[in-house]
């Protein structure tokens, strides 16, 4: 009978492993430099290394985990969907209805993921979190990003 592991943190581990192996790629052309004269491929490069590491020791203790292994199940496709769908929402209306309107939908789309969602106190965070949004973006951070539609 083959051996089952934990196959949440076996995938995970792999996630980070080829994170790391991404960004160690598109970093590979970056001067690195030494330790004390860091180049701008130091910091990058130093993070990618730690982060496959990190991979690798999460996919060995996946696999060397005692009891029995665990089923992935479906996957979660509405939350996957609604999640992207928030993001790249936010990433359009930013720029064009402000970030009042694009911080609400990355908040309230993503919401409705879950099946025991409760829309007031969605919105209630929703609304919460926009105000955060615009005085740490646009007041505190200074960034050019107009608050509404008509800003």
């Amino acid at each position: 009978m083959p051996r089952l592991f934990a196959m949440s943190d076996f995938w995970s581990g792999i996630l980070f492993i080829v994170t790391g192996s991404v960004a160690l790629w598109i970093g590979r052309n970056y001067p690195r430099g030494t330790l004390s004269q860091m180049g701008p491929g130091f910091f990058p490069h130093v993070i990618s290394v730690v982060l496959i590491g990190i991979g690798l020791l999460i996919v060995l203790q996946a696999m060397r985990a005692d009891g029995p292994g665990e089923s992935t199940g479906p996957w979660p496709l509405r939350a996957l969907v609604l999640v992207s769908a928030g993001l790249i929402l936010f990433g359009l209306l930013a720029p064009v209805a402000g970030i009042v309107l694009a911080a609400f939908a990355v908040v309230v789309l993503p919401g409705f993921a879950t099946a025991d969602v409760r829309p007031i106190e969605l919105l209630v965070v929703a609304a919460a979190l926009v105000v955060v949004a615009v005085v740490v973006f646009v007041y505190g951070l200074g960034l050019n990003l107009p608050v509404f539609p008509w800003s």
